[in-house]
Parts: structure tokens; C-alpha cells; sequence
């Protein structure tokens, strides 16, 4: 796959589900423009066109190397469209592999780990032939490294859909021009082209849409249940607005996020309006880092924080722990959203279900 041409800029605006999945993946036409359905004519001229943050950009066929960066949970969905053998490297904590084999029936073992802070160095070195990164981690360029790094050293590049930016000119602009399920779609269907398995990617979608309806039809409590999704933070609380992943879990679990007034996905907030929003639930972010501590450390500081000593959540000793590689944008999202629910459901918060998630995590 060589570098990608991008054209068309269509303007940033939220989209409905369905504008979100329209012109998402589409084959380019073979050069005679003589063909039954976009997969025929990708396969006929090998080249590829998807919208990614609304660019049509062009790539020359599918991947076979990629350097998937960032958001581990988007790891997740290039694992569910069957696309293991098609990466290179990956960021993704050691710790947090035997979530994704016993999610999708795989083996992350030996995949090459880039180290962090990750460098162009190293993504080099992998001789990638598409690179996954998004505004708010890699492309960010807090590394050095960007699209513009990425396209002089002849590496394609794909943004996770999640942290498109709402003003594609600034890089300062707010994050998040759809929802997060529509992004989570997104990615699954770009996926699955990108990597030449667009029927696993139909699959997934079938299986993702379903166990949604599900958790969407299922009942909720007589009142909104206030949650605080605890990524991390000692000064502050880094959480999720209306635009991350943990909004969309949040909701299809049946809670509040109580951030969803925030037009952006992942920020800083000041422990004061934490407190003011008196949160019910507070769903605590487990690394599975090396610190054996993380989580203990992580509910010592919610409990001791003045601001939050009043709040119900503290009071009844209502916290949550749940693995971030769950909850940054990707298929895994939904086993979170399972994950949610049943907890909520154990503290006696929603009414009981059948709803459990496929992993075993007690």
C-alpha cells in the first residue's frame, strides 16, 4: 500500500447513524468504469477509497502491515475483522492481551510493542504500509510524529474515527463529529476494506448492531443513574464528554454520563465540578499497567478527595472497576457497555437482565 491521496473535504458535522455509514467504504471503480458492485471494481484495480473524518482519500490496496496506535480498543476491531496477521506493532499494555484473546479467540503474544513515548523511529522500523493513530494520542504530535511526518516518510495513514476534529483546519479544534457508536461502525466497515475483509467487517457490524438493540431495549431505573467514568488524575480527573466512547457505553448500559454536557471526547475537569454534579456511580479506568497499585491507588484517591466525600457514589461505595481497553473507541466497546449494565445491575441500580458480557472479569 503506498501513500494515499486524499480529496473531496466534506464539512465536519455530526451525522445521524445512517449519513455516518453512507460513501463509508467504497471500492474505487476499475478504470473502464465497467462493474457490477464497488467490491468487484476494488478487486479488479486493487485501489481502495474510504471516508476517513470526511476525506475521501485513496489507498492502493489492502494492508498487510499496520502499526496500530493509540487507542487499544481499536486494536479490538481490526482483532474482530479478522485481521491479526495484517499487524505489524501496536501499543497495547502486555497486560490487557488476555482480554482481547479471550474476547476475540486470538493470540496478541508475539505482536511487536512499540515503546512509549512512541517515535517515528520505531514506526519506521516496522515498515508499516498503513499507520492507525488518532488526534488525541499519536497524531496529536506530541512524539513528533503526524500525518505530515507519516506522508514524507511514504507511510499511509488512517485516523481512528473517534477523534476526527470538528474543525479539520485547527489543530487546536474540538474533537468528535459523530456519535460514538457511528464511529465505532465506522472504523468496523473501514476496517474490514482496509484490510481486504470486508465480509468478517458485515459480520461484526451484525453482531454489534444486535447486542446493542439489546442493551438499548432493555429497562431502565425510575431515575437516571449519575455516572462518573474515572480515567485517571490526582489535581484533576482526566474523563469523557458527550463525543468519547464512554458516552455511548454509558447510555446503551442505561446510566448518565454526567460529563455529557462536554462537546469534546477525552478532557481534563477540576475536582469541583466533578463534585457539582453529585455522581451516583463512579466507574474507575483499569490500565492493567505494570503498578500492581493502579486500581487501589486510583479508588484511594476518589475516596480521600474532598470534593467527593459527600457524593452518593463515595457514601454507598459505589465504584466500578472496568479495563480501559474496553472503553477507548472500538468493537470492544460493546463488551463494555455489557460490562456496565451488569454492574450497575448488581448494585441494585437497574432492574436485573440476562445481560452479562462475554468476559469473566470477578
Amino acid at each position: 500500500m503506498s501513500l494515499p491521496t486524499s480529496t473531496h473535504p466534506r464539512p465536519n458535522v455530526r451525522r445521524g447513524a445512517a449519513a455516518a455509514l453512507t460513501g463509508l467504504v467504497l471500492l474505487a471503480a476499475s478504470a473502464c468504469g465497467s462493474s457490477d458492485s464497488a467490491a468487484d471494481a476494488g478487486d479488479a484495480t486493487g485501489e481502495i477509497a474510504i471516508e476517513n473524518c470526511g476525506v475521501e482519500t485513496t489507498y492502493d490496496g489492502p494492508a498487510e502491515r499496520i502499526v496500530a496506535t493509540s487507542n487499544s480498543a481499536n486494536i479490538g476491531t481490526l482483532l474482530r475483522v479478522g485481521a491479526l496477521d495484517d499487524i505489524a506493532a501496536m501499543s497495547l499494555s502486555p497486560g490487557n492481551d488476555a482480554i482481547l484473546n479471550d474476547l476475540y479467540d486470538v493470540d496478541v503474544t508475539d505482536v511487536p510493542r512499540l515503546k512509549s513515548p512512541i517515535s517515528l523511529e520505531s514506526i519506521v522500523g516496522a515498515e508499516p504500509d498503513l499507520l492507525i493513530g488518532s488526534y488525541s494520542g499519536l497524531f496529536a504530535g506530541s512524539s513528533g510524529v503526524t500525518r505530515d511526518v507519516a506522508a514524507q516518510n511514504d507511510i499511509p495513514t488512517y485516523v481512528i474515527s473517534d477523534s476526527c476534529r470538528q474543525d479539520p483546519e485547527d489543530e487546536s479544534s474540538k474533537l468528535g463529529t459523530m456519535g460514538p457508536w457511528d464511529a465505532v461502525r465506522a472504523d468496523i466497515e473501514n476496517y474490514g476494506s482496509l484490510t481486504g475483509h470486508q465480509d468478517e467487517a458485515k459480520a461484526a457490524l451484525a453482531e454489534f448492531d444486535e447486542r446493542l438493540a439489546a442493551l438499548e431495549k432493555a429497562p431502565k431505573g425510575d431515575e437516571p443513574v449519575k455516572i462518573l467514568l474515572f480515567d485517571s488524575g490526582t489535581t484533576d480527573v482526566y474523563t469523557s464528554g458527550h463525543n468519547g466512547p464512554p458516552q455511548g457505553i454509558i447510555d446503551a448500559a442505561g446510566g448518565e454520563n454526567v460529563f455529557a454536557g462536554e462537546d469534546t471526547t477525552w478532557f481534563r475537569a477540576s475536582w469541583e465540578s466533578v463534585a457539582s454534579l453529585e455522581p451516583d456511580v463512579v466507574v474507575v479506568m483499569d490500565y492493567r499497567s505494570d503498578n500492581p497499585n493502579e486500581v487501589d491507588e486510583k479508588i484511594a484517591t476518589i475516596k480521600s478527595n474532598p470534593a467527593l466525600k459527600g457524593s452518593t457514589a463515595v457514601r454507598e461505595d459505589r465504584v466500578i472497576v472496568l479495563p480501559l481497553v474496553l472503553f477507548t473507541s472500538g468493537y470492544p466497546n460493546i463488551e463494555a457497555a455489557e460490562q456496565l449494565r451488569s454492574g450497575l445491575e448488581d448494585l441494585g441500580l437497574l432492574p436485573e437482565t440476562d445481560i452479562t458480557g462475554t468476559l469473566d472479569l470477578s
